[in-house]
């Protein structure tokens, strides 16, 4: 039998919690508009790659040289797009599965 390794489960999970931790920084420090921005360095190379790219992506913002913004319409769009694409899949593997311990009872 052939085993899934864990490795891509654990880093998906390891970037969703770099996205969290930036998002909840500047959700504390009520930092979601370009008047309200505020200083933000990465603490891990998780959260430096996903700054990168919530940067690259519009969801963070830069009001001047070092000081940030999220931008919050962009980060519900962006969630919202990760739950559309994970859906179906979640969908079919759950099927998939479903239709293996089916052909497993022999009646």
């Amino acid at each position: 039998m052939v085993t899934a390794s864990p490795v891509p489960s654990i880093i998906a999970a390891m970037m969703s919690r770099a996205r969290r931790r930036i998002a909840d920084h500047f959700h504390v420090h009520h930092a979601i508009s370009a008047e309200d921005a505020v200083a933000f360095v990465p603490q891990s190379r998780a959260e430096h790659s996903q700054f990168a790219r919530m940067r690259a992506r519009g969801v963070v913002r830069e009001a001047e040289p070092g000081r940030y913004w999220l931008d919050t319409a962009a980060w519900r769009a962006e969630a919202e797009a990760r739950r559309r694409m994970l859906v179906p899949i979640v969908i079919a593997l759950c099927v998939i599965v479903a239709g293996l311990i089916t052909l497993g009872y022999r009646g």
